[in-house]
């Protein structure tokens, strides 16, 4: 301290005393403030410039602070107010799309209710004919009647009149019969034509189906070239960069290289190009085959009318033909009781009695069956006209529509709303952004004005400070060095004490650690122990303990055993049938794949969740399957002892195709997200990941990946409607998980920031258009991700 403010302790002294005599004689002068202290009397300097300008300014900064929460308070109401929009026009679609339903639904029951009223007044008219057949039928009995008993008066007359409708019972009967005989030919070939033509439906559904498996052969052949072109396009590449570097070089060794290489190129080109023509042919094959499909579409259905309009005529020509035949029996039995009739007129006239009998009794059930006949007609007749009251009672499908229409313009009121409400919450964001702007200037100005007078004062302070920190310095100095000689000599007292001391806490702490190894176990204690821990040394031994018995195993010795081969795989599988086995990362900054512990049969697997990545949305997705409850159950083949053999599960892939068709309700990012990838925008450039994580030796390597093209400006609504297919092999569906993810692509810095994801097990997926909740980095759905979601369709094989 003296070296730096360059004086010696005597003339630091005596400075020091004339500056005390200076300050007392002069503490009255205008412009000073004296202050008093125990040993001295201090001079206060006249406030500096520069503080004045700060004290000035912060009533600028505190105006420019207040404007700042004025204006966030404003976009903060606006964004509720965007929120509330949001919601109402979500209301609104949903009471238009049940309008609509409703309306859907009037319509339907409608046409159901004429259908069958029109069809119950076909049954009554043919009930009729038949009712007004029976009546007739009485009225011939009747006048069998009467000739039966004029019969009775005279016999001859009988008998002539009994032969001459014998003869006309035979003729009619011999009609009916011939009518019958007819309707039945016609119903068979109607039969045969209807057979015929239900033939030709099912044989344009076996060419539809056989059309779609070619089609679905063609889509493979595209995919397969798609990959060879790209595979050659990779490697003509790299030989690219090899020959340019060759070139490089001037030495004879690098020339023959460069011609090799250049002939590898151009086999790899022909090999791009090849596979580009045939890509091309599939290609116009698939479209060739897609409308041969829509061509036999419409065949079958207009096949499908033809057949059940066919079928129909057909049942109808049937129940004719059973009809006449009823008839042509009543018209043979009518003609065989006349003949009998005539015999018994000629053999005997007594017999007219009987005659006259058998007749009545005939025209008792002529009655009987035109009255029966009647009312069926009747009820016929009150069905059909009920059910045309219903048609009549049924409301006016008008009104729905007017629903609709009204549902449909809330609907665009709402959205126009929404638009506003989106309109006024950017303007009042900018308006927010602005006057944090200018509060962060008069802030930063402020900070400079004072730091400015901070300086100033310090730096009279500072030259102050330092002769009053070495005066006392120096007078500490001289105390110290007297009581350093006093110490010394304590202080190696000290060290020779407490070199004892540490001795013998050694020899003590020595003698606990061995008392407590050689401490017995308690037998309670033992008994209500349910998992022991055991290091793994090698399979025979591990697999001969107890089946409590636990081994806790790390990440990278897992890799390690599992890249080894079949048999160490096994050997785990089988370990984990009837033990325990826990798995945990080998570092606290990262994470692993824990799909490979869960397909070799470990019950724990143990992960970081302070880092949010792909490995705990994994993780997520698979205890998503039960609800949650933090228990899955392991697949079969992990579990039974007689499928020891097919430990990869590998013998019934899967193949999965998905096309992701659009979004909904995609949310952007948190504000803090955006400043460290980039500057904050109004919308968001959404792009969908899918990436299969298997359960088969193929975890080992990395993840096969499908990318969607990149939609401007849209999360409310984004479409997709992707042509090519993501298409998976899944080797092992038992544990195998699909990762769907959704992230904001930024141009400027070309990165991309997750909105939302969602981890399914290969075991829960469903074929069929799909709606595919969207989670976000924390597994939740609160909030901004409440609505969000993907519609994708999924076909497995």
């Amino acid at each position: 301290l003296l070296r730096d403010i360059g004086m010696t302790f005597e003339e630091l002294k005596e400075k020091r005393e004339n500056e005390l005599l200076r300050s007392a004689n002069d503490f009255s002068d205008e412009g000073t403030e004296v202050e008093l202290l125990d040993d001295k009397i201090q001079v206060k300097e006249e406030t500096s410039r520069a503080v004045k300008l700060a004290r000035l300014f912060s009533e600028s900064v505190e105006e420019s602070r207040l404007l700042y929460n004025a204006a966030k308070a404003e976009a903060r109401s606006e964004a509720e107010l965007f929120d509330m929009a949001r919601e109402d026009l979500t209301d609104k679609e949903i009471i238009l799309a049940e309008a609509k339903e409703v309306l859907q639904k009037v319509s339907k029951r409608k046409r159901d209710l004429k259908d069958a009223a029109e069809r119950a007044l076909a049954e009554a008219r043919s009930n009729r004919e038949y009712a007004i057949n029976a009546e007739n039928r009485v009225a011939a009995v009747k006048a069998l009647l009467d000739k039966s008993q004029s019969q009775a008066m005279s016999s001859e007359t009988v008998a002539g009149t009994a032969d001459a409708e014998a003869q006309i019972s035979e003729q009619r009967a011999r009609d009916a019969e011939a009518r019958a005989a007819k309707a039945r030919s016609v119903a068979e070939e109607e039969r045969k034509l209807a057979e015929k033509e239900t033939k030709l439906e099912d044989n344009l559904d076996a060419q539809l189906v056989t059309a779609h498996k070619k089609l679905l052969e063609a889509k493979s052949s595209v995919a397969a070239a798609r990959e060879r072109a790209d595979e050659a396009v990779m490697r003509t590449e790299k030989l690219n960069d090899e020959i340019r570097e060759a070139k490089s070089s001037l030495s004879h060794q690098h020339n023959e290289d460069v011609e090799e290489k250049c002939e590898e190129r151009k086999f790899y080109i022909d090999q791009m190009e090849n596979a580009l023509t045939e890509k091309l042919s599939r290609e116009a094959k698939t479209r060739r085959l897609e409308n041969i499909i829509e061509d036999l579409k419409r065949k079958a259905k207009v096949q499908a009318k033809v057949a059940a309009a066919a079928r129909k005529q057909a049942d109808q020509s049937m129940s004719i033909a059973d009809q006449l035949e009823e008839h042509a029996l009543e018209e043979r039995e009518a003609a065989n009781l006349r003949q009998a009739a005539r015999t018994k007129a000629n053999l005997v006239v007594v017999s007219s009695d009987a005659v006259l009998t058998s007749t009545e009794t005939q025209l008792a059930e002529a009655e009987r069956a035109a009255s029966e006949a009647s009312d069926l007609a009747a009820e016929c007749r009150v069905k059909a006209d009920q059910l045309a009251r219903e048609v009549d009672a049924i409301e006016d499908p008008r009104t729905y529509e007017e629903n609709v229409n009204v549902a449909q313009k809330n609907r665009d009121i709402a959205f126009s709303v929404y638009e506003s409400a989106l309109e006024s919450k950017e303007e009042a964001d900018q308006r927010a952004a602005k006057a944090k702007q200018v509060h962060e200037t008069n802030c930063l100005k402020m900070s400079n004005l004072e730091r400015d007078a901070m300086a100033e004062l310090l730096q009279r302070e500072s030259a102050h400070q330092a002769e009053v920190m070495t005066m006392g310095a120096c007078e500490n100095a001289r105390a110290m060095s007297e009581r350093v000689a006093i110490n010394e000599d304590e202080c190696h007292e000290a060290m020779k004490f407490a070199a004892e001391k540490e001795r013998a806490l050694k020899f003590a702490l020595r003698y606990r650690e061995k008392k407590r190894r050689v401490q017995p176990i308690s037998p309670s204690m033992a008994n209500i122990t349910l998992i022991h821990s055991a290091k793994l040394r090698s399979w025979g031994k591990s697999k001969a303990l107890p089946s409590s018995t636990l081994h806790s195993v790390p990440e990278n010795m897992i890799v390690e055993r599992a890249e080894r081969g079949m048999e160490e795989w096994k050997s785990w599988v089988d370990f984990n049938r009837n033990h325990f086995t826990r798995t945990y990362p080998s570092s606290n900054a990262r994470n692993y794949n824990p799909v490979l512990p869960w397909a070799m049969g470990c019950q724990f697997v143990s992960l970081n969740f302070s880092s949010q990545d792909d490995f705990i949305l994994l993780n997520d997705g698979r205890f998503r399957a039960n609800g949650n409850q933090g228990y899955v159950l392991k697949p079969e083949y992990l579990c039974d002892n007689g499928l020891v053999e097919d430990v990869f599960n590998c013998n019934h892939p899967r193949k999965i195709n998905i096309r992701v068709l659009s979004g909904r309700c995609l949310p952007k990012p948190p504000a803090n997200i955006y400043s460290k990838s980039g500057p904050q925008r109004l919308s968001v450039n959404p792009i969908v990941r899918i990436t299969l994580y298997d359960g088969s030796p193929a975890t080992l390597l990395k993840p096969p990946t499908f990318s969607t093209h990149v939609i401007r400006d849209n999360g409310l609504n984004p479409v997709w409607n992707e042509e090519d297919l993501a298409t998976f092999e899944c080797l092992n569906p038992s544990v195998g998980i699909l990762l769907f993810k959704v992230y904001d692509h930024c141009e400027v810095t070309k990165t991309d920031v997750l909105i939302g994801a969602s981890a399914i097990p290969v075991t829960c997926m469903r074929e069929g258009f799909r709606c595919v909740s969207l989670y976000d980095s924390n597994n939740t759905r609160g909030g901004a991700m409440r609505f969000a979601s993907l519609f994708v369709h999924v076909q497995m094989v």
